[in-house]
Parts: structure tokens; C-alpha cells; sequence
């Protein structure tokens, strides 16, 4: 391995001395700098899109990854992707820590941290594939995440339509409480639903 790496430095420092031997040959590679770092930049401005991604281990648990700057915005996609999730009637798969007894769905904002992390600190990635981790030397919980919290919507029957799910929500900015929220009727109870909702 340490051949390896000594052979590509090798090969970067010739390369390097090549092109700065010719004004020509720097001209070129100045150009296609560039061009990468406006396309990223384009790319990364204008279309990269807002996208849910759902727990494996916690299936009412979504991390939205790419949010735009505008919260409404944020707000209006999740109220959207809870119908979908309702809609879809996923088992609740396994119970974070902090769950309260009525069914919830859960939003946070999608981060990652480096992995060689002595007191972990995954970011929230870390729970699309992994239970939480709680006691120990280090652990890895939701919970440390508050920071991130988009919004947590707690469903139930509604009150005057038994038949249909009304739900609560309420949304965070930068883990600080900004507004609460209702949907009434958000899907029928007929349909048949296992293990929860």
C-alpha cells in the first residue's frame, strides 16, 4: 500500500512538472480546472434536488438531504411526504429511544460525518442503516441530533371521522420549535393495516 501512494506521488509530481515545462500545457489544465469548479458549483446551486431518504431500521424515519433554504419550502415537502408515507402503510419497524407510545414519523436533516471519528459523531446517516447505540464508552443516538430535527408528526384517529388519521405536526429550524400544524384525514383506516401504521 505505502508503494502504492509513493508510485501515484511520483507519477503527480512528473505530471506536474510537465505541464508547468509549457505555457500551452498550463493554459489547458488552468481551463479544465475551471470548467470542473463552475460545473460543481452550477450543479451543486441549481440541480441538486431536495431528496427523502428512509430508514431501513427505523421505517418512520426520514433524512432529507439537499434542503433548500427556504423553510417553508422544507415544510411543505415534508407534509408531503407524510401522505406518502401514510398512503404507503409501512410496518413501524423498530422504536427510537426517545418514541412516544402513539404512532410518529420523524424528519431530520441528512448528515455525515468521517467515519474514523474516535467519539462518533456519524451524524444522522448513520441511522438508515444502524440501531442506536446507547450506553457504553461511545454512543450513537437520535436524540444527540436535536440540531437537525425538521419536524416530528405524531398521527391518531381522528376524534370526529374514526375511519380516517389526523395528525399533528410540529416543525423545527435548526432544532428550535417554529410552528405546530394539523392534517385531518389524512388516509382511511379501512384499509387493512399490520402491525401499525
Amino acid at each position: 500500500m505505502v508503494l502504492l501512494l509513493i508510485g501515484f506521488l511520483f507519477l503527480a509530481f512528473r505530471l506536474i512538472r510537465w505541464t508547468l515545462a509549457s505555457k500551452k500545457r498550463f493554459a489547458v489544465l488552468f481551463a479544465l480546472l475551471a470548467t470542473c469548479v463552475l460545473t460543481l458549483t452550477i450543479n451543486h446551486l441549481f440541480f441538486k434536488k431536495m431528496e427523502f431518504i428512509q430508514s431501513k431500521v427505523y421505517l418512520n424515519l426520514y433524512l432529507l438531504k439537499n434542503p433548500v433554504k427556504e423553510p417553508d419550502l422544507v415544510y411543505q415537502a415534508i407534509q408531503k411526504k407524510l401522505i406518502e408515507h401514510m398512503n404507503a402503510r409501512p410496518h413501524t419497524g423498530k422504536t427510537l429511544t426517545y418514541n412516544s407510545t402513539q404512532p410518529s414519523v420523524y424528519f431530520y436533516e441528512y448528515t455525515k460525518n468521517f467515519a474514523f471519528n474516535i467519539f462518533q459523531d456519524a451524524g444522522t446517516a448513520y441511522f438508515l442503516d444502524n440501531e442506536e447505540d446507547i450506553g457504553g464508552f461511545v454512543s450513537e443516538e437520535l436524540g444527540m441530533y436535536t440540531q437537525y430535527r425538521l419536524a416530528e408528526i405524531y398521527y391518531d384517529t381522528c376524534k370526529t371521522d374514526s375511519i380516517s388519521y389526523c395528525a399533528v405536526i410540529d416543525f423545527f429550524h435548526e432544532g428550535e420549535f417554529v410552528r405546530e400544524d394539523s392534517i385531518r384525514s389524512i388516509i382511511s383506516t379501512n384499509i387493512d393495516c399490520k402491525e401499525g401504521c
